[in-house]
């Protein structure tokens, strides 16, 4: 109860210098024991996206509650694909439910899909958290219409809250020099074609529409996912809807980038808006007779 009170000192104190978000303070006073899953080489901590094949590696920290320190009495880690079935599931005995323990996991995924994977943990009082990140896992068209190479910028605007010490941001901003490879397979009879686009390393499996005009394909919507530094690095999820312009062996893309992203600072959340323009030109690879 002591810790309680502290913390709760702590909260009203930051406050006065940070703008908490009422989410943060219930998240705080809810007392839920500690899950993440670890940033560290050679393990998926954030969403991203892969090609079929790839062993995904994950290690996942639990922690009783520092103010509550209920002991831990369940852990489950699933995965589950875009149909809703459960692929992979697993759960552990901990070492020591009074401490923090670390669990490792792998799984190769052979169906190109969308995975979430989830990792829950319950404590003895019953309190819940839990943390997921979401996998991408894309196929490699045969690219019938050819290989595309070149650079990608993403230029917009960022806008974010005002948090302890920095003021909120209101600045233009571009990624520029993003790698991108696009490969487009046969056009279908209704105009479709299926397609793998890859950019700064990060693959996606989609389709695209061919215009009436015979040189514009327009993608569907989908997701790149990119780290940007501030003040501190926040991991910004952009919902991209790009078409390309093809003129011979020459690939010029257009279209629109919008991000949005979290991070946490001390007890505050920081909140970041990128909106932005997509520009780039990709020149198509020589084939091999």
């Amino acid at each position: 109860m002591k810790k309680l009170f502290f913390a709760l000192a702590c909260v009203v104190e930051l406050m006065t210098f940070a703008s908490c978000t009422q989410e943060v303070i219930d998240d705080i006073m809810a007392q839920k024991p500690v899950v993440e899953f670890v940033a560290e080489d050679g393990f998926i901590s954030g969403s991203t996206g892969v090609y079929v094949g790839t062993e995904l590696n994950f290690k996942v920290k639990v922690a009783p509650n520092s103010g509550s320190e209920s002991e831990l009495v369940n852990f489950d880690f699933s995965i589950t694909d875009a149909t809703g079935v459960t692929v992979f599931n697993q759960k552990p005995e901990f070492t020591d439910p009074n401490a923090e323990n670390i669990f490792t996991f792998s799984y190769t995924p052979e169906v190109a899909s969308t995975y979430a994977v989830t990792a829950t943990v319950t404590d003895k009082a019953n309190k819940v958290n839990v943390v997921n990140v979401v996998v991408d896992v894309a196929q490699p068209v045969v690219a019938e219409m050819g290989i595309f190479n070149g650079l990608m910028s993403i230029a917009g605007h960022i806008t974010s809250n005002e948090i302890a010490g920095h003021n909120a941001y209101n600045t233009d901003d571009t990624i520029s020099n993003l790698p991108v490879m696009i490969a487009l397979g046969t056009l279908e009879e209704d105009n479709r074609v299926k397609a793998t686009i890859e950019i700064d390393g990060t693959p996606v499996s989609l389709y695209g529409t061919m215009g009436e005009d015979n040189v514009t394909i327009t993608f569907d919507e989908f997701h790149f996912r990119k780290t940007i530094n501030l003040f501190i690095d926040v991991n910004v999820d952009f919902v991209m809807n790009m078409t390309a312009v093809l003129n011979d062996d020459t690939m010029t893309l257009n279209g629109t980038a919008v991000g949005t992203g979290k991070a946490m600072v001390l007890i505050a959340m920081l909140e970041v808006n990128y909106d932005g323009v997509v520009e780039g030109t990709l020149q198509k690879a020589p084939t091999l007779d």
